[in-house]
C-alpha cells in the first residue's frame, strides 16, 4: 500500500472525558484549550502536514460544540464530515464501528482518538507503511512514556504483535494510539461485539490473531495522551517540542535516475 491510498483519518470523538471534567468546563475534551487553541486543532493541523485531506469525526457527547468549533474544516486545509454514536456512553469500538459508512471500502484509513498529540512524522509514517497489512504505531522506548499505567500495552515477538490490552504484564512497547485500518477491522469489531466485547482493542485482537496488524515503532517523536489534567499539564509544558514538530519541513524525494 501507497501512502496515496490512505488521506482519510477517523477521529474518534464521543467520549464524555470523565477524568478531565476539571478543566474541560463540561465541553468535549478535545476543545480543551492547550497554549491557546483547542487540543483538536493541534491534531489537526499535524494531520493535514503529515498528508491527511479527509477527516471523518465521530461525535457523541457535546457533538453540537463540537461542529460549531470545527464546521467543515476549511480552516484547517481538510474536508471534515461527521458520524455520530448514539452509544457513546459505551466503549470506543461502537465509535469507529460508526464510521464505517462515511470510510471507503476500498482503500485504507487512519485512526486516531481526539486526545492524543501525534506529530506529523509520524503520520506519514504511518500512512506510507510498506504492508499490506493492518498498522499500528508503537512507542518501545517504555521509559519514556508519559503515564505508562494507564497506557494501552502490547507484547511483541520478534516484532509481530501478539498481545495487547492495559493489564498485560508483559510487553515490549506502547499503543501511541495511532492505526492505519481497513475494511477488515469492522468485520473483526462485529466479531468482538458478538462476544460481549464493545472496545477497539477487541476487534485489534481479532486482527492480531489473524495475523492482520503489524506495528511500527515512533522512534525518537513526541507524542501524548491527554487524558487527565497531569497529561495536559505535561502536554503544555512540552508544547515547543510539538510545535517544533509541526514546523519541521519534510525532506524533498530523492530523484530517479
Amino acid at each position: 500500500m501507497s501512502a496515496r491510498t490512505c488521506e482519510t483519518a477517523v477521529i474518534l470523538a464521543a467520549g464524555a472525558g470523565t477524568r478531565v471534567r476539571s478543566i474541560s468546563e463540561r465541553r468535549p475534551k478535545c476543545l480543551i484549550d492547550l497554549a491557546g487553541r483547542p487540543i483538536i486543532e493541534w491534531i489537526l493541523e499535524s494531520l493535514a502536514r503529515g498528508g491527511i485531506r479527509k477527516v471523518v469525526m465521530v461525535t457523541g457527547f457535546g457533538a453540537p460544540a463540537l461542529k460549531q468549533a470545527l464546521g467543515t474544516g476549511k480552516k484547517h486545509g481538510l474536508k471534515i464530515t461527521y458520524a455520530h454514536n448514539r452509544n457513546w456512553k459505551k466503549p470506543n469500538g461502537l465509535s469507529l464501528y460508526a464510521a464505517r459508512k462515511a470510510v471507503s471500502a476500498s482503500e485504507s484509513f487512519l485512526v486516531l482518538m481526539s486526545d492524543h498529540l501525534l506529530p506529523p512524522r509520524l503520520i506519514a509514517k504511518v500512512r506510507g507503511a510498506r504492508t499490506s497489512n493492518c498498522v499500528l504505531a508503537v512507542d518501545t522506548d517504555i521509559d519514556r512514556v508519559f503515564d505508562l499505567g494507564d497506557a494501552t500495552k502490547v507484547r511483541l515477538v520478534k516484532g509481530k504483535p501478539v498481545a495487547i490490552g492495559k493489564k498485560l504484564r508483559s510487553y515490549d512497547a506502547v499503543d501511541c494510539g495511532l492505526f492505519r485500518l481497513d475494511g477488515r477491522v469492522f468485520a473483526a469489531l462485529e466479531r468482538s461485539f458478538a462476544q460481549g466485547v464493545l472496545s477497539l482493542s477487541g476487534g485489534i485482537k481479532i486482527l492480531i490473531k489473524q495475523g492482520d496488524l503489524d506495528v511500527l515503532p515512533a522512534k525518537d517523536l513526541f507524542w501524548i495522551d491527554i487524558d487527565t489534567p497531569k497529561a495536559h499539564r505535561q502536554a503544555s509544558e512540552n508544547i515547543d517540542v510539538f510545535e517544533s514538530e509541526l514546523k519541521r519541513r519534510r525532506k524533498p524525494k530523492a530523484k530517479r535516475k
